[in-house]
Parts: C-alpha cells; sequence; structure tokens
C-alpha cells in the first residue's frame, strides 16, 4: 500500500514537472545569471527541441521550479533473471527482481547538506529462491544524514548517520550495486581533501538486510577505519593506503566468526593503479591482515594486479586485460593460525565473475576478457575465469563470504571455469538497458563435492533515473541536476 502512494506521488510530480513552461525555465536562468543571449553551452533554450526523450525525465524540470536549496530524485531498476544449476544441481529458477529508490537532498547553507533516501526491493515470479535478503527488502531506510562542510569545495566535511560506503576499486569496502538489497552502513565520518588527495577516518556498522523498516545493525559488529587517496606521489597515478580494524562478537549472522569466537582483526592494504605508456594501465591492491579470532592468531592475506592495453587506433577501440587474484585460506582448520582472508564488505561482482558464484576468501582466480564500445551508445564485454581453492583444507565460499561448500580435504582443487557475456544499450544519459549471460563450468572440485551440474546465469535489465543525470552533491543555488 505504502508503495502504491509513493508511486501516485512521484506520478503526480511529473505530471507537475511536464506542466513546467517556458516562463518558468526563463525565471530559473534568469536566477542562475544566464540570459537570453547567454552564450552557456549548459543553458537550455526555453523554446529549443532539446534532446527527443526529454519527456521521460520529468524530475529533471520538476527541480528546476524547487527552490535552490532543494531537490528531488530517484531510480528505479528491474532485471529479469533465469538462473539453471542453482546450487550445482538440477535446481532452476526464473524471476524479476526490481528496487526503486526515491531521494531528497536539501541544502539551506553552502556548508550544510540534510540527504534521505528509502529504497524498497522485491522479487516475484519465484519458485526457490527466498523472499529474503539478498533479493528482497522492502521499504528500508537507505541512506539519512547531515552533512558539515563541502565534499568538493574546502578542506574538510563531515557526517553521520547512514551511507553507502565507496572506497578504492570496492574490493574490500562497497555497496554491492548489482545484488537486489545492496549494503549501507550507520557511520561517522570526517573526510580532509585537497586538490591531489583526501584522507577518510570513519567508524562503521554494517546494516543487515531485513524486513524492517529501520534496519538496526548488529552490536558489536563495527568497522573503523583510515582510508587515504593521493595523486601525486606516483606521476599518472592513484596511490590509496588504508588500515582497517573490524571488532565483532561470535554470531551466527556472520560468516566471518563461523561461531569461533569475537573476532579483533587489523587489515592494512594498498591500492594502486595508473597509466603506462603506449595505451596500457596496471591495477593492483594487497591487503595482509593480522589479530585474532577466538582463541586463533589471524595471519591472512589477499591480492590481486592487473594489466591491461586499449587499441584506440582500431576499430570499437578493444581494452584487452589479463588478471590474477589470491586469497588465503586455512591449511589447518584445527591449529591455532586462522589463515582465510576476511573479505570484508566488497562489491564482488564483475570482478570475480558475472554469475556471483565465489567469494574473496581461500581463493585463486584468474581471468582474461576484452571491452569494446562499437558505438557511442553499445558498450560490450567478454571475459573467460578460471577458479581453483587455495587450499583444499578450507571451504568454498560464496560471494556474500558465506560457506558454499564445506571443505572436502583431498579433493581436487580447480572449482571450474566461468565464460561471461554482456552488453549494454544507452538510450538517454538516465536510462540504460542491457542483457547478459553468465556459465559456470563444475571443475574437478564440484563434480566430487556436488552433483556437478554447471550454472548459467541469464539475464536481461533496465535502469532509469528519474532525473537523467542523476543527483549530485554538493547542491549548489541553481545547479541544474
Amino acid at each position: 500500500m505504502r508503495r502504491c502512494i509513493v508511486v501516485v506521488l512521484l506520478l503526480v510530480s511529473c505530471v507537475v514537472g511536464q506542466r513546467i513552461n517556458a516562463q518558468t525555465v526563463a525565471d530559473f536562468n534568469a536566477d542562475s545569471g544566464s540570459s537570453a543571449n547567454s552564450s552557456s553551452a549548459g543553458a537550455p533554450h526555453p523554446t529549443g527541441n532539446g534532446d527527443s526523450l526529454d519527456w521521460l525525465f520529468p524530475v529533471t524540470k520538476l527541480n528546476r521550479s524547487l527552490p535552490s536549496w532543494l531537490r528531488i530524485g530517484g531510480e528505479y531498476r528491474g532485471r529479469l533473471e533465469g538462473p539453471t544449476g542453482i546450487g550445482f544441481a538440477g535446481t532452476n529458477d526464473f524471476y524479476f527482481l526490481d528496487r526503486l529508490r526515491i531521494k531528497v537532498g536539501i541544502k539551506p547553507k553552502d556548508w550544510l547538506l540534510f540527504y534521505g533516501e528509502v529504497q524498497d526491493a522485491r522479487i516475484f515470479f519465484n519458485h526457490h529462491i527466498p523472499n529474503a535478503n539478498p533479493y528482497e527488502d522492502k521499504w528500508t531506510l537507505w541512506q539519512a544524514y547531515p552533512q558539515l562542510g563541502s565534499s568538493e569545495t574546502g578542506w574538510v566535511d563531515a557526517l553521520a548517520g547512514r551511507q553507502v560506503l565507496r572506497f578504492g576499486d570496492e574490493r574490500v569496502i562497497g555497496p554491492s550495486e548489482w545484488l537486489n538489497v545492496g549494503r549501507t552502513f550507520n557511520v561517522a565520518r570526517v573526510d580532509l581533501h585537497h586538490p591531489g588527495y583526501m584522507v577518510s577516518v570513519f567508524a562503521s556498522s554494517v546494516v543487515p538486510g531485513e524486513n524492517t523498516d529501520l534496519h538496526n545493525a548488529l552490536p558489536g559488529n563495527n568497522m573503523y577505519g583510515v582510508y587515504g587517496s593521493f595523486q601525486n606521489i606516483v606521476p599518472k597515478a592513484d596511490f590509496e593506503p588504508y588500515v582497517l580494524w573490524r571488532v565483532a562478537h561470535s554470531s551466527s549472522e556472520l560468516s566471518e566468526t563461523l561461531n569461533r569466537g569475537h573476532l579483533n582483526e587489523v587489515t592494512v592494504g594498498l591500492h594502486w593503479k595508473g597509466d603506462l605508456p603506449a595505451n596500457f594501465e596496471y591495477d593492483t591492491e594487497f591487503d595482509g591482515q593480522t589479530g585474532s579470532l577466538g582463541a586463533s592468531s589471524i595471519a591472512a592475506w589477499a591480492g590481486y594486479a592487473s594489466v591491461g592495453k586499449t587499441f584506440r587506433k582500431v576499430a570499437a577501440g578493444p581494452h584487452v586485460f589479463l588478471e590474477g587474484n589470491y586469497a588465503s585460506g586455512t591449511r589447518n582448520p584445527n591449529g591455532h593460525n586462522w589463515n582465510t582472508f576476511d573479505q570484508i564488505y566488497p562489491s564482488n561482482h564483475d570482478k570475480l565473475g558475472f554469475a556471483d558464484l565465489v567469494g574473496r576468501r581461500n581463493l585463486v582466480h584468474f581471468r582474461t576478457g576484452v571491452e569494446e564500445e562499437p558505438t557511442k551508445k553499445w558498450k560490450l564485454k567478454q571475459q573467460f575465469e578460471s577458479y581453483w581453492l587455495a587450499t583444499s583444507n578450507d571451504n568454498l565460499y560464496a560471494s556474500s563470504g558465506a560457506i558454499a561448500v564445506a571443505a572436502h580435504p583431498g579433493a581436487g582443487r580447480h572449482i571450474g571455469n566461468e565464460l561471461d557475456m554482456v552488453a549494454e544499450y544507452e538510450v538517454n544519459k538516465g536510462l540504460n538497458v542491457g542483457f547478459g549471460y553468465g556459465r559456470m563450468f563444475a571443475g574437478q572440485f564440484l563434480n566430487q563435492t556436488t552433483p556437478g551440474h554447471d550454472y548459467s546465469y541469464p539475464y536481461a535489465y533496465f535502469e532509469y533515473n528519474f532525473s537523467k543525470s542523476g543527483f549530485h552533491f554538493p547542491i549548489t543555488p541553481n545547479k541544474r541536476n
């Protein structure tokens, strides 16, 4: 019922936005300091035809009629999925995932911002996939925080509340946006920034996906961190050192603890990527972990390195890449050392395959692929991947970090090979459609420990942003979002 009310309100706002006449736009231009004779390329002409699909984005016009300190926005994503071989068995399903986000920003002063966002994620027509996280989470508070200072000007800003966290390549901390529910945090954060660098200091607790409005964080499950990003230390490169401290009580809700005891873990990492001559580029990240998990001492590490080249003079400008990943596992689960890497809170989709079957724990992974842009509208990607267990004495972990297949000491280590293909078409800035297919070919380990069925993952999706160009901050007076 609440969702119906919200959709009706959005439709009403769209109608209002469509009825904004040329005089309103002219008044907006006048308020922003532009005139009919302005030479600014970004200023829309009140009577111009503009983009033929501008009618799809009435919220953009609505924002222009609102006070300069207020903006609204939102996005909708729908995705059809038809996985076969679920659990590497003979189970198939076909369902529709939809996700609606509605957001509002209030910026009464250049140094003060209030931001709020709600999310409604649901699954329909499913038979085997559960109506639960990460597929369904009805009407929850997704983000809500006040921010003091600007993230784009000045040298410091601070916020406290609920926020999505994204750092680096999101292999350690990210929102995992491909999931229908995704991930957000209760956080207190201070960012120090200047052209060429930024340092974030934060304390946070991940918000579990559950069917309540506010979602209370799990008590005692906290993460503290300092994350730096520097552009001038190494020429043509981003240099990102960080330190993270995780503490958590033993809980059946936390796959990281495995009910072994209290987690007290420090991760020291470095993400480093940059450009090389002849259109080559590199990307690498390494993490070391120490601390304790119950009575065990933690000694784990993970890393990846990739190199790529873009052939700019070739049709479609193909980008070819090669990458290797490693995440340590525990060779002796009954010993006093715990060597299984804690992947923390990553966005694993694509980085470890499009089928999202494997997590960054006890893993050896290689991939190679090519990306093309045959036209300005189309983006294509094909990649081949191969997976092994770092040790067969440890488990195969799912993308979430939970155990997917329990350890079978002495079994083969080859998990399988995966082939991925995806295509995306930009109908308009703010509206994308795409489709893809991923297939995991079961290897020796899966054949020995499961029914050994190959897993196929076909899907098709569309993404729609209500305000076309997104919802950007800070909101400056008369800025067109």
